[in-house]
């Protein structure tokens, strides 16, 4: 659904006022409330609305993400994909009451039928901070590169993949409010999955923070190709669809 006119006006008058304030240097507040994701995703979808959204990467459901508690006071449907066995376990746990969120047991690749997946062994996770749970990876030197870790508590897992577009199914996902992904290191290859001419999502939320600099710069290029306004966040990228969504 498009939002007014006056709301689609607003967006880019505030989009032009947090620009001008960061090029005087000031507004710093004003930037970071407007920018900010929770809030926009707040306002746009109270509770007990309407949500539907796709999660890659969705590790337990709950840890490191603010996503499960936002999506369990909605009216959501979904699917939320995690390939690690032990996380998918308590991810079904975590969403067992939730029949409308379809759980996808499989790593998202572009054209693999199984990867490995390089992760922290369960028996040293108590050596460690409670991060190392959400830095499995395709790529080894995303766990090394962390000094903490030692590299014989590295093990790797494999496991099952398909291409996105055939994960989601079409018929339940022809709107999608929200596509959020954290795998890692591969996430502008996923969003690259996306067939834009079958799925549309108002509101991306990408990983960006573990992309070489080729890609960080790819990644914003082409959301912004997609028709994304797109800002920094943390750890990620957003991308927002202005005549879709109120800032």
């Amino acid at each position: 659904m498009e939002i007014s006119l006056y709301s689609f006006i607003k967006n880019y008058k505030q989009v032009f006022l947090a620009s001008i304030s960061k090029v005087f240097g000031r507004g710093k507040y004003y930037r970071k409330r407007l920018f900010d994701l929770k809030r926009i995703l707040e306002k746009n979808y109270p509770q007990k609305s309407d949500f539907n959204f796709i999660q890659v990467g969705a590790n337990d459901g709950v840890s490191f993400d603010f996503l499960y508690h936002f999506v369990i006071k909605r009216n959501c449907s979904g699917v939320v994909i995690e390939p690690i066995a032990e996380y998918f376990e308590e991810l079904l746990e975590n969403y067992k009451d939730y029949e409308n969120i379809i759980k996808v047991r499989t790593a998202v690749h572009n054209h693999l039928k199984s990867v490995q997946i390089y992760k922290i062994d369960n028996e040293t996770f108590h050596l460690y901070p409670k991060w190392v749970k959400g830095i499995a990876s395709f790529q080894k030197s995303n766990l090394t590169k962390f000094e903490i870790i030692k590299p014989e508590h590295i093990i790797k897992e494999t496991v099952l993949a398909a291409p996105l577009m055939k994960i989601i199914d079409l018929d339940m996902f022809q709107k999608v409010d929200y596509f959020q992904v954290d795998t890692e290191g591969y996430d502008f290859e996923i969003i690259n999955m996306i067939d834009f001419t079958k799925i549309n999502p108002k509101i991306i939320k990408a990983e960006y923070v573990n992309l070489n600099e080729e890609d960080k710069i790819s990644m914003e290029k082409f959301l912004k190709l997609q028709g994304y306004f797109v800002f920094k966040q943390g750890l990620d990228l957003v991308g927002i669809k202005l005549n879709k969504v109120i800032l």
